[in-house]
C-alpha cells in the first residue's frame, strides 16, 4: 500500500475465506479523526483501536454497512470513546461530509452488497473507503440474495469509478493503487459470470436447470463448502439480474431461458 498521511491501520484477527487477512479498521486522522469500520467484537481488536485513539480528541465512528465483520465491535468502541456509531440512514446521509485533519470523507451511497452500503470518498487522499463492494487481491466480491442486488452493485461500481480518485481502499485486503483498472475487472467478471449463467441455463434445453446445477456449471463442483454456499447465493444474484431483464424464467424450480 502506498503511503497515505493520516491513515492508520488496524486489521481484526477474524480471517476466513469471506474475509481474507481479516477486517481492516481505518482511522483517519490524528486529532479529529474518524474511524472506518470498527469490526468485529473482539477485545484485543477493540482495546488496539481504542489505544491507537487515544484520549482528547474529537471521534466519528462510520460503518460501511451492518454486518458483524464490521459492525459487531462498534458499540463496545462507541462507548469506549465517548461518541456513537453512525450508519446510513441513522447518522450517515448520501453525500454527507464529515470532518477529519486529514482531510473530510464524502459519504457516497453505494448499495448492491448490501442496500445500506456506503461508501467514503477522502479527496486528500485521492481515495475511496469502498467497504466490501471490492475485495482487495481479488476481481470478485461476494453479492448475495435477498441482501445483494447486482444491478444496484454494477451501478455503485460505476459511481465509484466516476469519482476518479486513484486508489480504492477495501476493509478486506489490501488497496487497489489504480481504481479505474480495478473497477474494469470487477465488471468484466461480472459480465463473464452472467455468460456463464446463460450458457448453463441454455445447456440444459427444454428441460431447464436447477440452481445447484447452473452453480456447478459456473464455478465447478470441487469448491469447498463454505465456498459453495457462497456460490449458491451469488448465482441467485445472476439469476434474479436475469429474470429482471426478461432473460430467463423459473418454472417447477427450473431456469429456463
Amino acid at each position: 500500500m502506498g503511503e497515505r498521511r493520516g491513515l492508520r491501520v488496524i486489521r481484526a484477527a477474524n480471517p476466513s475465506p469471506l474475509t481474507l487477512d481479516g477486517t481492516r479498521t481505518h482511522i483517519v486522522g490524528r486529532e479529529r479523526v474518524a474511524i472506518i469500520d470498527p469490526g468485529p467484537d473482539l477485545p484485543a481488536h477493540i482495546d488496539a483501536v481504542a489505544e491507537a485513539i487515544g484520549g482528547g480528541v474529537s471521534v466519528s465512528i462510520l460503518l460501511t454497512h451492518d454486518h458483524p465483520d464490521h459492525a459487531a465491535g462498534a458499540d463496545a468502541l462507541a462507548r469506549r470513546l465517548g461518541t456513537r456509531a453512525l450508519r446510513f440512514g441513522d447518522g450517515i446521509d448520501d453525500g454527507q461530509r464529515f470532518d477529519t485533519d486529514a482531510g473530510e470523507l464524502i459519504a457516497v451511497a453505494t448499495p448492491g452488497h448490501t442496500p445500506d452500503h456506503v461508501a467514503f470518498d477522502w479527496p486528500a487522499g485521492r481515495a475511496v473507503f469502498v467497504g466490501d463492494l471490492m475485495l482487495g487481491g481479488m476481481d470478485t466480491a461476494l453479492i448475495a440474495p435477498p441482501e445483494g442486488d447486482l444491478a444496484a452493485y454494477l451501478a455503485s461500481l460505476d459511481r465509484v469509478r466516476r469519482i476518479g480518485a486513484q486508489a480504492l481502499i477495501p476493509a478486506h485486503g489490501d488497496p487497489f493503487e489504480d481504481a479505474d483498472a480495478a473497477i474494469g475487472r470487477y465488471v468484466a467478471h461480472r459480465r463473464q459470470r452472467l455468460a456463464r449463467v446463460r450458457e448453463a441455463i441454455v445447456a440444459a434445453g427444454d428441460d431447464g436447470a436447477r440452481a445447484d446445477e447452473v452453480t456447478t456449471h459456473v464455478y465447478g463442483g470441487a469448491l469447498a463448502a463454505d465456498l459453495r454456499v457462497a456460490a449458491e447465493a451469488a448465482t441467485h444474484a445472476y439469476l434474479d439480474w436475469l429474470v429482471a431483464r426478461g432473460e430467463a424464467r423459473l418454472e417447477g424450480g427450473r431456469w429456463r431461458v
